[in-house]
């Protein structure tokens, strides 16, 4: 038996017009079985609403009609459809089919085995190079002339 959809119907007068016009918009529209467009993929399926992070060359490639929100620009950052450290990335609001979200979570988990952003972005693996096994006490120290 499948669960009732939650339609917000007790919130407050700002969420009630916001679903008001997500259901209004046949891109961003859910029906009781919970399906809707993955802005990922562009099938119609059951989703989830989750907060992305998406660089502007992954954006491109992905229509901008399922999008629910942009919440906000980040200037550098890890994106989680390409798995790799960009210039320009946004914060996005989307619903994701269960394919798309085993994508995001498997790039997440790559991430993770790298070491998070010490062991994958491109800045901090860099200075690992250059400053040896004390690049840690180098960076938080200043100049690193302190011990």
């Amino acid at each position: 038996m499948a669960t009732k959809l939650d339609t917000n119907a007790d919130a407050n007068d700002l969420t009630k017009k916001l679903w008001e016009k997500h259901q209004s918009d046949e891109f961003t529209r859910v029906d009781n079985y919970k399906e809707a467009v993955c802005i990922n993929c562009f099938k119609r399926d059951a989703s989830l609403a989750t907060i992305v992070d998406i660089c502007g060359d992954c954006a491109g490639k992905r229509g901008r009609e399922p999008l629910l929100a942009k919440i906000k620009d980040n200037y550098y950052g890890y994106c989680f459809f390409c798995n790799k450290y960009k210039f320009h990335v946004e914060q996005i609001n989307a619903r994701f089919c269960k394919t798309c979200h085993r994508r995001i979570a498997n790039n997440l988990k790559d991430f993770n085995k790298k070491g998070g952003m010490y062991g994958a972005d491109p800045f901090w693996q860099k200075m690992k190079k250059r400053h040896g096994k004390d690049w840690q006490i180098i960076m938080s120290q200043g100049l690193g002339n302190k011990r």
